[in-house]
């Protein structure tokens, strides 16, 4: 499932989460960041968690999410 998220990123974005697909800006470039996800599920102390993929994305007023 993750191969497939990755490489639908867009079409998985609009069909689950039309609304914050609307806010990204598809021209730019997003980056998966698996190396940070690990990261920070390594330092939690949350219990159990349901993160699977962390994704930089350029949002249309010019920031980053």
């Amino acid at each position: 499932m993750k191969e497939v998220i990755e490489r639908y990123f867009p079409e998985f974005m609009a069909f689950y989460f039309p609304d914050a697909c609307s806010e990204i800006d598809w021209s730019k470039e997003y980056v998966f960041l698996d190396q940070e996800l690990r990261a920070v599920v390594q330092d939690a102390e949350l219990g159990t968690r349901f993160v699977d993929r962390l994704v930089r994305v350029q949002v249309l007023n010019g920031g980053e999410s």
